[in-house]
């Protein structure tokens, strides 16, 4: 029933705004944990979450109606694995992050999730909009 009312566009928005939540939580731990001795900084990016949110949404509207058919292929999550800095010159304690790269990460992704918000906000304030105008 939501596929159909919000289309296919609210559930890429949801998948994005999923994604930047998440990337979020990459940097305020790499940022968290900058002075923490031998810590290898968080690599994963929205990319990255955005390619596992689209990956589990496709195989989830998966369905096989023939016996015939291949089964959909499910990836392991890259939540569970371990994404960290290695090609990045370590500090002397051996930690790996650059709280200004982090920081201005943080308020691009920051920046980025507002966008999708106002879209969101107009998309949802133009079918307000819409069942108003059909109720008259």
């Amino acid at each position: 029933m939501s596929q159909s009312l919000f289309g296919a566009g609210f559930l890429r928005l949801e998948s994005a705004m999923s994604a930047r939540e998440r990337v979020q939580g990459v940097y305020a731990a790499n940022i968290a944990n900058a002075d923490t001795p031998n810590y290898r900084a968080d690599t994963r990016t929205f990319a990255d979450f955005m390619t596992e949110k689209s990956a589990t949404a496709s195989t989830s509207l998966m369905t096989k109606t023939n016996p015939a058919h291949l089964q959909a292929h499910k990836s392991p999550p890259l939540s569970g694995g371990i994404f960290n800095r290695a090609s990045v010159a370590a500090r002397m304690d051996g930690n790996t992050v650059d709280t200004q790269k982090e920081m201005t990460a943080m308020a691009e992704n920051q920046m980025m999730h507002e966008l999708d918000m106002r879209i969101l906000k107009g998309s949802l304030t133009g079918l307000a909009n819409v069942i108003k105008a059909g109720g008259r």
